[in-house]
């Protein structure tokens, strides 16, 4: 999916619980443009544009477990 036009932002945040309603994503399952917010925020404050499908409380498995913060 490509990048979505909401206006809204998603932040990264290393967890090292996954809440048992999150929906864990692994990183070689998600798409190019979701592949690379994942590369550009993981350990990093920023914030980028929400991606197709990535939502907030979700968990993403990359280096370690990130939960996914939209607002």
């Amino acid at each position: 999916m490509s990048l979505r036009d909401t206006g809204r932002q998603v932040r990264l945040r290393r967890t090292g619980r996954v809440p048992s309603d999150a929906r864990v994503r692994h990183y070689d399952e998600l798409d190019d443009d979701e592949q690379g917010v994942v590369r550009e925020l993981a350990g990093e404050p920023w914030t980028a544009p929400e991606t197709g499908d990535l939502g907030d409380g979700d968990v993403v498995k990359f280096t370690e477990y990130y939960l996914v913060r939209s607002r």
